[in-house]
Protein backbone atom coordinates (compact mmCIF):
# COMPACT_ATOMS: atom_id res chain seq x y z
CA UNK A 1 0.00 0.00 0.00
CA UNK A 2 1.62 3.65 -0.83
CA UNK A 3 0.46 6.61 1.11
CA UNK A 4 0.31 9.98 -1.23
CA UNK A 5 1.94 12.79 0.24
CA UNK A 6 -1.16 14.73 1.39
CA UNK A 7 -1.70 11.54 3.69
CA UNK A 8 1.71 11.28 5.19
CA UNK A 9 3.75 13.97 4.90
CA UNK A 10 8.09 14.18 4.49
CA UNK A 11 8.19 18.25 4.64
CA UNK A 12 5.86 18.58 7.37
CA UNK A 13 7.83 16.48 9.34
CA UNK A 14 10.84 18.33 8.75
CA UNK A 15 9.10 21.84 8.98
CA UNK A 16 8.08 20.78 12.49
CA UNK A 17 11.03 19.59 13.61
CA UNK A 18 13.16 22.56 12.41
CA UNK A 19 10.53 25.44 13.11
CA UNK A 20 10.54 25.86 8.93
CA UNK A 21 8.66 29.17 10.18
CA UNK A 22 11.93 30.93 10.99
CA UNK A 23 14.42 28.40 9.21
CA UNK A 24 12.94 28.36 5.84
CA UNK A 25 13.65 24.02 6.72
CA UNK A 26 10.87 22.12 5.42
CA UNK A 27 9.45 24.63 3.28
CA UNK A 28 8.82 23.63 -0.18
CA UNK A 29 11.66 24.23 -2.30
CA UNK A 30 10.95 24.05 -5.82
CA UNK A 31 12.98 25.98 -7.42
CA UNK A 32 16.00 24.36 -5.62
CA UNK A 33 15.24 20.64 -6.21
CA UNK A 34 14.30 21.48 -9.50
CA UNK A 35 18.05 23.07 -10.52
CA UNK A 36 19.10 19.85 -8.39
CA UNK A 37 18.03 17.10 -10.15
CA UNK A 38 18.16 18.77 -13.23
CA UNK A 39 20.75 21.33 -13.84
CA UNK A 40 23.17 19.83 -10.79
CA UNK A 41 22.88 16.33 -11.72
CA UNK A 42 23.39 16.54 -15.31
CA UNK A 43 26.55 18.59 -14.85
CA UNK A 44 28.62 16.22 -12.79
CA UNK A 45 31.10 15.32 -15.24
CA UNK A 46 32.17 19.08 -15.83
CA UNK A 47 31.65 19.65 -12.18
CA UNK A 48 34.36 17.10 -11.60
CA UNK A 49 37.33 18.92 -12.46
CA UNK A 50 36.11 21.96 -10.19
CA UNK A 51 35.42 20.04 -6.88
CA UNK A 52 39.07 18.29 -6.93
CA UNK A 53 40.61 22.26 -7.94
CA UNK A 54 39.15 23.25 -4.97
CA UNK A 55 40.47 20.04 -3.00
CA UNK A 56 43.64 20.42 -4.13
CA UNK A 57 43.45 24.05 -2.77
CA UNK A 58 41.96 23.58 0.82
CA UNK A 59 43.28 20.14 1.77
CA UNK A 60 46.56 21.04 2.31
CA UNK A 61 45.48 24.21 4.28
CA UNK A 62 43.06 22.33 6.36
CA UNK A 63 45.57 18.60 7.06
CA UNK A 64 48.97 20.78 6.37
CA UNK A 65 51.95 19.48 4.62
CA UNK A 66 53.77 17.99 7.44
CA UNK A 67 55.48 14.46 7.01
CA UNK A 68 55.28 14.24 10.56
CA UNK A 69 51.68 12.91 12.11
CA UNK A 70 49.87 15.78 13.47
CA UNK A 71 46.74 15.73 15.52
CA UNK A 72 43.10 16.56 13.49
CA UNK A 73 39.62 17.42 14.95
CA UNK A 74 38.19 15.19 12.19
CA UNK A 75 34.56 16.37 11.83
CA UNK A 76 35.58 20.06 12.51
CA UNK A 77 37.94 20.08 9.13
CA UNK A 78 35.43 17.66 7.46
CA UNK A 79 32.99 20.98 7.65
CA UNK A 80 35.39 23.12 6.91
CA UNK A 81 36.08 21.51 3.49
CA UNK A 82 32.98 20.26 2.68
CA UNK A 83 31.77 24.14 2.95
CA UNK A 84 35.02 25.44 0.83
CA UNK A 85 34.01 22.58 -1.93
CA UNK A 86 30.43 22.62 -2.02
CA UNK A 87 30.79 26.35 -2.15
CA UNK A 88 32.62 26.20 -5.33
CA UNK A 89 29.69 24.97 -7.55
CA UNK A 90 26.81 26.74 -5.75
CA UNK A 91 28.09 30.20 -5.24
CA UNK A 92 31.56 30.21 -6.64
CA UNK A 93 34.54 32.03 -6.89
CA UNK A 94 35.56 34.19 -5.26
CA UNK A 95 33.06 33.83 -2.57
CA UNK A 96 33.75 30.32 -1.68
CA UNK A 97 36.96 31.52 -0.74
CA UNK A 98 35.79 33.75 1.92
CA UNK A 99 35.83 33.03 5.52
CA UNK A 100 32.88 34.54 5.95
CA UNK A 101 30.97 33.03 3.66
CA UNK A 102 32.39 29.46 4.62
CA UNK A 103 31.48 30.48 8.09
CA UNK A 104 28.02 31.15 7.47
CA UNK A 105 27.66 28.16 5.61
CA UNK A 106 28.67 25.89 8.43
CA UNK A 107 26.87 28.10 11.32
CA UNK A 108 23.61 28.08 10.07
CA UNK A 109 23.99 23.86 9.70
CA UNK A 110 25.33 23.68 13.62
CA UNK A 111 22.41 26.44 14.35
CA UNK A 112 19.77 25.05 12.84
CA UNK A 113 20.26 21.65 14.26
CA UNK A 114 20.46 24.19 17.78
CA UNK A 115 17.05 25.54 16.83
CA UNK A 116 15.81 21.57 16.88
CA UNK A 117 17.11 20.59 19.74
CA UNK A 118 16.35 23.79 22.01
CA UNK A 119 12.85 23.58 20.12
CA UNK A 120 12.28 20.56 21.39
CA UNK A 121 12.40 21.36 25.28
CA UNK A 122 9.03 22.87 24.94
CA UNK A 123 5.90 21.80 25.48
CA UNK A 124 4.56 21.04 22.01
CA UNK A 125 1.79 23.68 23.01
CA UNK A 126 3.97 25.93 23.97
CA UNK A 127 6.45 25.73 21.10
CA UNK A 128 4.67 28.53 18.91
CA UNK A 129 4.46 31.03 21.45
CA UNK A 130 8.05 30.93 22.44
CA UNK A 131 9.84 30.11 18.65
CA UNK A 132 10.64 33.55 18.20
CA UNK A 133 12.17 34.41 21.33
CA UNK A 134 14.92 31.60 21.44
CA UNK A 135 18.05 32.69 20.85
CA UNK A 136 18.77 29.97 18.70
CA UNK A 137 16.18 30.91 15.98
CA UNK A 138 17.48 34.41 16.62
CA UNK A 139 20.70 33.24 15.22
CA UNK A 140 19.52 31.11 12.47
CA UNK A 141 17.91 34.08 11.26
CA UNK A 142 20.79 36.68 11.62
CA UNK A 143 22.63 33.44 9.64
CA UNK A 144 19.91 34.00 6.89
CA UNK A 145 20.52 37.76 6.39
CA UNK A 146 23.97 37.40 6.59
CA UNK A 147 23.33 35.33 3.87
CA UNK A 148 21.86 37.52 1.57
CA UNK A 149 24.03 40.15 2.31
CA UNK A 150 27.01 37.62 0.77
CA UNK A 151 25.20 36.92 -2.53
CA UNK A 152 23.45 40.49 -2.98
CA UNK A 153 26.40 41.49 -5.46
CA UNK A 154 26.56 38.13 -7.06
CA UNK A 155 23.13 38.50 -7.76
CA UNK A 156 22.62 41.88 -9.23
CA UNK A 157 25.34 41.01 -11.25
CA UNK A 158 23.45 37.99 -12.78
CA UNK A 159 20.30 39.68 -13.08
CA UNK A 160 22.31 42.49 -15.06
CA UNK A 161 22.78 40.05 -17.38
CA UNK A 162 19.88 37.70 -17.80
CA UNK A 163 18.28 36.85 -20.28
CA UNK A 164 16.00 33.94 -19.66
CA UNK A 165 16.07 31.73 -22.92
CA UNK A 166 19.65 31.77 -22.26
CA UNK A 167 19.95 29.80 -18.89
CA UNK A 168 19.95 26.52 -20.39
CA UNK A 169 23.40 27.24 -22.02
CA UNK A 170 24.55 28.58 -18.68
CA UNK A 171 28.42 26.54 -18.18
CA UNK A 172 29.50 25.15 -15.22
CA UNK A 173 31.41 26.04 -13.26
CA UNK A 174 31.13 29.62 -14.79
CA UNK A 175 30.18 32.87 -11.90
CA UNK A 176 27.12 32.18 -10.88
CA UNK A 177 26.19 29.68 -12.70
CA UNK A 178 24.39 27.72 -9.88
CA UNK A 179 22.49 30.78 -9.06
CA UNK A 180 21.38 31.03 -12.72
CA UNK A 181 19.81 27.65 -13.54
CA UNK A 182 17.86 28.52 -10.10
CA UNK A 183 17.08 31.48 -11.27
CA UNK A 184 14.58 30.20 -14.31
CA UNK A 185 12.78 28.35 -12.09
CA UNK A 186 11.78 31.22 -10.27
CA UNK A 187 8.70 33.44 -10.52
CA UNK A 188 9.80 37.19 -11.62
CA UNK A 189 9.14 38.83 -8.27
CA UNK A 190 11.14 36.04 -6.25
CA UNK A 191 14.35 36.92 -8.56
CA UNK A 192 15.88 38.70 -5.27
CA UNK A 193 18.74 38.44 -3.43
CA UNK A 194 16.52 37.68 -0.46
CA UNK A 195 15.09 34.29 -2.11
CA UNK A 196 18.64 33.49 -3.46
CA UNK A 197 20.44 34.01 0.03
CA UNK A 198 17.31 31.54 1.72
CA UNK A 199 18.15 28.90 -0.82
CA UNK A 200 21.69 28.86 -0.32
CA UNK A 201 21.34 28.75 3.50
CA UNK A 202 18.63 25.60 2.97
CA UNK A 203 21.44 24.11 0.04
CA UNK A 204 24.19 24.30 2.89
CA UNK A 205 22.32 22.67 6.16
CA UNK A 206 21.19 19.55 3.46
CA UNK A 207 24.68 18.86 2.17
CA UNK A 208 26.99 20.22 4.20
CA UNK A 209 25.52 18.68 7.37
CA UNK A 210 25.17 14.96 6.33
CA UNK A 211 27.95 15.48 4.16
CA UNK A 212 30.85 16.07 6.60
CA UNK A 213 29.11 13.64 8.81
CA UNK A 214 29.47 10.81 6.00
CA UNK A 215 33.07 11.33 5.50
CA UNK A 216 34.22 11.60 9.01
CA UNK A 217 32.76 8.47 10.05
CA UNK A 218 34.17 6.87 6.75
CA UNK A 219 37.37 9.11 8.10
CA UNK A 220 37.44 7.89 11.84
CA UNK A 221 36.54 3.89 10.23
CA UNK A 222 39.55 3.90 7.99
CA UNK A 223 41.92 5.19 10.84
CA UNK A 224 40.34 2.25 13.32
CA UNK A 225 40.70 -0.74 10.81
CA UNK A 226 44.23 0.68 9.02
CA UNK A 227 43.67 -2.84 6.70
CA UNK A 228 42.08 -1.28 4.59
CA UNK A 229 44.19 1.70 3.59
CA UNK A 230 46.32 -0.55 1.37
CA UNK A 231 44.24 -2.08 -0.96
CA UNK A 232 42.01 1.42 -1.56
CA UNK A 233 45.02 2.79 -2.17
CA UNK A 234 45.60 -0.03 -4.68
CA UNK A 235 42.27 0.79 -6.18
CA UNK A 236 43.03 4.04 -6.91
CA UNK A 237 46.44 3.95 -8.33
CA UNK A 238 45.29 1.21 -10.51
CA UNK A 239 42.70 3.19 -12.32
CA UNK A 240 45.21 6.59 -12.36
CA UNK A 241 47.05 4.08 -14.17
CA UNK A 242 44.93 2.74 -16.54
CA UNK A 243 42.58 5.89 -17.25
CA UNK A 244 45.35 8.68 -16.30
CA UNK A 245 44.36 12.24 -14.82
CA UNK A 246 42.63 14.19 -17.37
CA UNK A 247 42.72 18.01 -17.79
CA UNK A 248 40.00 20.82 -18.57
CA UNK A 249 40.38 23.58 -21.02
CA UNK A 250 40.75 25.47 -17.30
CA UNK A 251 44.06 23.67 -16.75
CA UNK A 252 42.75 21.63 -13.66
CA UNK A 253 43.45 18.29 -13.79
CA UNK A 254 41.38 15.64 -12.28
CA UNK A 255 39.54 11.98 -12.31
CA UNK A 256 36.92 11.88 -15.06
CA UNK A 257 33.68 10.56 -13.96
CA UNK A 258 34.34 7.09 -15.77
CA UNK A 259 37.56 6.42 -13.50
CA UNK A 260 35.31 7.09 -10.23
CA UNK A 261 33.06 4.25 -11.30
CA UNK A 262 36.12 1.81 -11.65
CA UNK A 263 36.60 2.63 -8.14
CA UNK A 264 34.26 -0.18 -6.61
CA UNK A 265 36.14 -1.02 -3.15
CA UNK A 266 36.02 2.81 -2.39
CA UNK A 267 32.12 3.24 -3.06
CA UNK A 268 31.46 -0.19 -1.00
CA UNK A 269 33.78 0.80 1.54
CA UNK A 270 31.94 3.88 2.02
CA UNK A 271 28.90 2.14 1.76
CA UNK A 272 29.67 0.20 4.88
CA UNK A 273 30.57 3.02 6.85
CA UNK A 274 27.06 4.31 6.33
CA UNK A 275 25.20 1.04 7.31
CA UNK A 276 27.61 1.03 10.68
CA UNK A 277 26.84 4.34 11.38
CA UNK A 278 23.45 5.73 9.73
CA UNK A 279 22.96 9.33 11.01
CA UNK A 280 19.56 8.20 12.16
CA UNK A 281 19.17 5.27 13.40
CA UNK A 282 15.34 5.67 12.36
CA UNK A 283 14.38 7.02 9.05
CA UNK A 284 11.74 7.99 6.55
CA UNK A 285 9.98 10.34 9.10
CA UNK A 286 6.25 11.08 8.40
CA UNK A 287 3.87 13.14 9.70
CA UNK A 288 0.26 11.64 9.72
CA UNK A 289 -1.96 14.43 8.48
CA UNK A 290 -5.07 13.05 8.70
CA UNK A 291 -5.99 9.68 10.23
CA UNK A 292 -5.06 6.73 8.45
CA UNK A 293 -5.41 3.12 8.26
CA UNK A 294 -2.86 0.82 6.79
CA UNK A 295 -4.67 -2.10 4.77
CA UNK A 296 -3.65 -4.44 7.32
CA UNK A 297 -5.83 -2.71 9.60
CA UNK A 298 -2.96 -0.52 11.45
CA UNK A 299 -5.06 3.13 12.32
CA UNK A 300 -3.25 5.77 12.87
CA UNK A 301 -4.07 9.10 14.28
CA UNK A 302 -3.54 12.74 13.00
CA UNK A 303 -0.36 14.49 13.79
CA UNK A 304 1.35 11.00 14.67
CA UNK A 305 4.91 10.67 13.37
CA UNK A 306 5.73 7.23 12.15
CA UNK A 307 9.33 6.53 11.07
CA UNK A 308 11.21 3.00 9.89
CA UNK A 309 13.94 1.43 12.07
CA UNK A 310 16.77 1.59 10.06
CA UNK A 311 19.75 0.51 12.33
CA UNK A 312 17.24 -2.50 12.70
CA UNK A 313 17.29 -3.47 9.04
CA UNK A 314 20.89 -3.03 8.40
CA UNK A 315 21.65 -5.41 11.49
CA UNK A 316 19.13 -8.18 10.39
CA UNK A 317 19.50 -11.27 8.47
CA UNK A 318 15.66 -10.95 7.53
CA UNK A 319 16.28 -8.88 4.80
CA UNK A 320 17.62 -10.25 1.57
CA UNK A 321 20.98 -8.07 1.49
CA UNK A 322 22.21 -10.01 4.89
CA UNK A 323 20.83 -12.84 5.02
CA UNK A 324 22.76 -16.35 5.22
CA UNK A 325 21.69 -17.17 1.32
CA UNK A 326 23.62 -14.17 0.21
CA UNK A 327 25.71 -13.90 2.18
CA UNK A 328 26.84 -17.07 1.28
CA UNK A 329 26.59 -16.64 -2.50
CA UNK A 330 29.31 -13.15 -1.75
CA UNK A 331 31.61 -14.70 0.83
CA UNK A 332 30.22 -12.28 3.15
CA UNK A 333 30.07 -11.81 6.82
CA UNK A 334 26.86 -11.23 8.73
CA UNK A 335 25.69 -7.82 9.23
CA UNK A 336 27.14 -7.66 13.34
CA UNK A 337 30.42 -7.14 11.27
CA UNK A 338 32.04 -4.25 9.45
CA UNK A 339 33.07 -5.75 5.80
CA UNK A 340 34.63 -2.70 3.71
CA UNK A 341 34.55 -4.50 1.20
CA UNK A 342 30.89 -6.16 1.30
CA UNK A 343 28.92 -4.13 -1.07
CA UNK A 344 31.72 -4.94 -3.52
CA UNK A 345 31.87 -8.56 -3.53
CA UNK A 346 27.75 -8.24 -3.59
CA UNK A 347 28.41 -6.77 -7.12
CA UNK A 348 30.33 -9.05 -7.95
CA UNK A 349 27.27 -11.51 -7.72
CA UNK A 350 25.51 -12.20 -10.98
CA UNK A 351 22.37 -10.40 -11.32
CA UNK A 352 23.49 -7.84 -8.12
CA UNK A 353 26.23 -5.28 -10.34
CA UNK A 354 24.25 -2.64 -9.98
CA UNK A 355 22.10 -2.90 -6.82
CA UNK A 356 24.53 -2.17 -3.94
CA UNK A 357 26.15 1.14 -5.53
CA UNK A 358 26.33 4.03 -2.83
CA UNK A 359 23.73 6.10 -4.10
CA UNK A 360 21.21 2.88 -5.08
CA UNK A 361 18.49 3.40 -2.24
CA UNK A 362 15.87 0.40 -1.75
CA UNK A 363 14.08 -0.63 1.31
CA UNK A 364 16.94 -1.88 2.47
CA UNK A 365 19.14 1.14 1.81
CA UNK A 366 17.91 4.19 3.36
CA UNK A 367 20.80 6.62 3.95
CA UNK A 368 19.83 8.90 0.96
CA UNK A 369 15.60 7.87 1.36
CA UNK A 370 14.14 6.13 -0.83
CA UNK A 371 10.95 7.04 -3.41
CA UNK A 372 10.13 10.00 -4.21
CA UNK A 373 11.74 12.00 -1.60
CA UNK A 374 14.44 10.03 -1.77
CA UNK A 375 17.77 12.64 -1.51
CA UNK A 376 17.78 14.59 -5.27
CA UNK A 377 21.40 15.54 -4.50
CA UNK A 378 22.67 12.60 -3.72
CA UNK A 379 24.65 11.40 -7.13
CA UNK A 380 26.61 15.12 -6.81
CA UNK A 381 27.44 14.38 -2.97
CA UNK A 382 28.78 10.97 -4.05
CA UNK A 383 31.21 12.07 -6.26
CA UNK A 384 31.96 15.00 -3.75
CA UNK A 385 32.42 12.42 -0.76
CA UNK A 386 34.63 9.92 -3.06
CA UNK A 387 36.52 13.28 -4.43
CA UNK A 388 37.82 14.11 -0.93
CA UNK A 389 38.58 10.85 0.17
CA UNK A 390 40.57 9.81 -2.94
CA UNK A 391 42.71 12.94 -2.45
CA UNK A 392 42.95 12.18 1.24
CA UNK A 393 44.11 8.47 0.84
CA UNK A 394 47.02 9.47 -2.13
CA UNK A 395 48.56 11.96 -0.02
CA UNK A 396 48.05 11.16 3.54
CA UNK A 397 48.74 8.29 6.03
CA UNK A 398 45.98 8.17 8.46
CA UNK A 399 45.62 6.82 12.41
CA UNK A 400 43.76 7.17 15.47
CA UNK A 401 45.36 9.48 17.93
CA UNK A 402 47.09 7.37 20.90
CA UNK A 403 45.16 4.55 19.33
CA UNK A 404 41.56 6.04 21.16
CA UNK A 405 38.80 4.31 19.59
CA UNK A 406 36.06 7.30 19.29
CA UNK A 407 32.83 7.35 20.64
CA UNK A 408 30.05 8.56 18.46
CA UNK A 409 27.41 10.61 20.59
CA UNK A 410 23.48 9.20 20.00
CA UNK A 411 21.10 12.13 20.68
CA UNK A 412 17.74 10.77 21.20
CA UNK A 413 18.11 8.82 17.47
CA UNK A 414 20.40 11.03 16.09
CA UNK A 415 23.92 9.63 15.57
CA UNK A 416 26.76 12.25 15.06
CA UNK A 417 30.41 11.96 15.72
CA UNK A 418 32.14 13.44 18.30
CA UNK A 419 33.68 16.62 17.47
CA UNK A 420 36.23 16.08 19.99
CA UNK A 421 37.40 13.02 18.46
CA UNK A 422 41.41 13.69 16.50
CA UNK A 423 42.69 11.21 13.88
CA UNK A 424 46.29 11.66 13.31
CA UNK A 425 47.58 12.33 9.37
CA UNK A 426 50.93 12.86 7.97
CA UNK A 427 51.43 14.16 4.25
CA UNK A 428 52.76 11.52 2.25
CA UNK A 429 56.20 11.21 0.68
Amino acid sequence: MHASTSQLSFLRNVYDLFLGLYTHIGRQHEDLILTIRSDLTKSIPAMLPLLQDEIDHGLPKEFGMSGEWMPIPAYLKMLRLVALVSGRIFVGLPLCREETWINASISYTTDVAAVMHASQKWNSVLRPIVAPFLPEVRKAQADLKHARKCVAPLVDEIMQQYIPEKQEKVKAGSRGAFISWMLKYQPDDQKTAKRVGINQMVLSFVSIHTTSMTITFALLDLASRPEYLEPLRQEIEQVVQEDGMQTDEEGNVHLSKASFQKLVKLDSFIKESQRFNPLNLIGGFRTVLNDFSFSNGLKLPKESVIAFPMWAIYQSTSTETFSPEVNAKAGNPGPETFDGFRFAKLRAVPGFEAKHQLATTSEESLNFGHGPHACPGRFFAVYEIKSLLVNIIRHYDIRLKDGRQPVHIINQVANVPDPRALIEVRRRK
